[in-house]
């Protein structure tokens, strides 16, 4: 099989640098810890919890490699590359935030893998409407947590010979169209949070492709670079069991698992339900952050993806129950102001550019007239 074969190619071309670089990303390491950190720290007026935060990321092992990676090794660049990351990371990592279900990726279980041994994600995309804040907020997180899985993967296999460094994806298109991608939310994904992680996905098997798709990739591909187009794959149902086999599948792609919402998800955290006690839940919790601070209630926007009251403003409170509606109630007028916020959002460019069309034709309008008017006048004083 020829995608058997190619993702082969590059597992071995990796760990054959992974095991040449070792003993330099180590070192950089240290390098980073002794001497970037502390510049960072007074940079930034970093208290201890901040400090340790940015510690537990600079000994990512398979994260330093895989930026080192991305910088050709090169030593000077890389640490350039790290510490611009790392300044990153407090602007929109810090504080750290409790752990939180991804309702479109799925991770298999852990005992589940490719045939060449990483774990396995299977991400359904869904429309997303314009790139809010809350949706960018929420996406650089769900990133972040799968780091912290991927090190953890990492961690138990750091002593095999092929650990596993990356992620295998089933990218499932059922629910996409062309009408409800946004191009510019891709586009910011691609330019601003891919780069912050870099090196995560081995390969992306696209599944329900189908032609109405064909307008889609034609954009997509445009905005990709040549090295993530070789990692795509749009299998037959028969190309994709013959590389995975059945029992790495789940029934929803024609596998011998569970179907997908019944398999054990470990990126998914249990989190605590009301009325259980906080020493019960932090014993159930399958994820759990080097640190986490304090955190105090929120409010959820009407259009974020976490909202399970979508249209209505939220409040959530880190765990300790339920959201409940920040107003108390569901009020019309916040409903109504969502539905105009999703129109204008919808539409803005459609009437922006009908009222230019308009201010444009009436000022074309005006000036005809005055034209006209003047060459009146000059005609009868003539």
């Amino acid at each position: 099989m020829e995608t058997r074969k190619r993702l082969q190619k590059n597992r071995d071309a990796l760990l054959e640098q992974y095991h040449s670089n070792l003993e330099d990303v180590y070192s950089l390491q240290d390098t980073l810890i002794r001497d970037i950190l502390p510049s960072v720290t007074d940079e930034l007026e970093l208290g201890p919890e901040a400090q340790e935060w940015a510690r537990e990321w600079l000994s990512d092992t398979s994260s330093i490699f895989r930026i080192s990676r991305r910088n050709k090794f090169t030593r000077s660049f890389s640490l350039e590359a790290i510490q611009k990351n790392l300044l990153w990371r407090f602007e929109n990592l810090w504080p750290v935030e409790l752990p939180f279900p991804i309702p479109t990726v799925h991770c298999l279980p852990s005992d589940i893998r490719d045939p060449f041994g990483r774990p396995i994600l299977v991400v359904e995309l869904i429309p997303v409407g314009e790139a809010l804040d809350s949706q960018k907020r929420f996406l650089i997180r769900a990133f972040e947590q799968l780091r912290l899985h991927l090190k953890k993967v990492y961690d138990l296999s750091e002593d095999d010979p092929r650990p596993p460094l990356q992620y295998v994806v089933l990218l499932d298109l059922r629910q996409l169209s062309f009408q409800s991608i946004n191009i510019d939310f891709f586009t910011w994904t691609v330019r601003e949070v891919v780069p912050r992680f870099p090196g995560m996905i081995a390969a992306v098997f696209m599944l329900n492709y189908s032609w109405t798709h064909s307008g889609l990739w034609a954009v997509f591909k445009r905005l990709l670079p040549e090295t993530a187009l070789s990692r795509i794959f749009f299998p037959s149902s028969k190309d994709l069991i013959e590389f995975f086999t059945p029992s790495a599948l789940p029934q929803d792609y024609g596998g011998s698992l569970s179907k997908l919402s019944l398999l054990e998800d470990p990126i998914h955290p249990i989190l605590p339900s009301p009325g259980v006690p906080e020493v019960m839940a932090s014993e159930t919790s399958t994820i759990t952050p080097p640190l986490i601070p304090s955190v105090t209630a929120s409010w959820l926007s009407p259009t974020s993806l976490l909202n399970p009251f979508f249209g209505y403003p939220v409040s959530a409170s880190s765990g300790n129950g339920p959201p409940s509606f920040l107003h108390g109630r569901r009020r019309k007028r916040d409903l109504v102001r969502t539905l105009l916020t999703l129109f204008w959002m919808r539409w803005h460019k459609h009437i922006t550019f009908g009222l230019c069309l308009t201010l444009l034709m009436l000022t074309l309008k005006l000036s005809l007239r005055g034209k006209l008017r003047r060459k009146f006048i000059f005609s009868g004083l003539v």
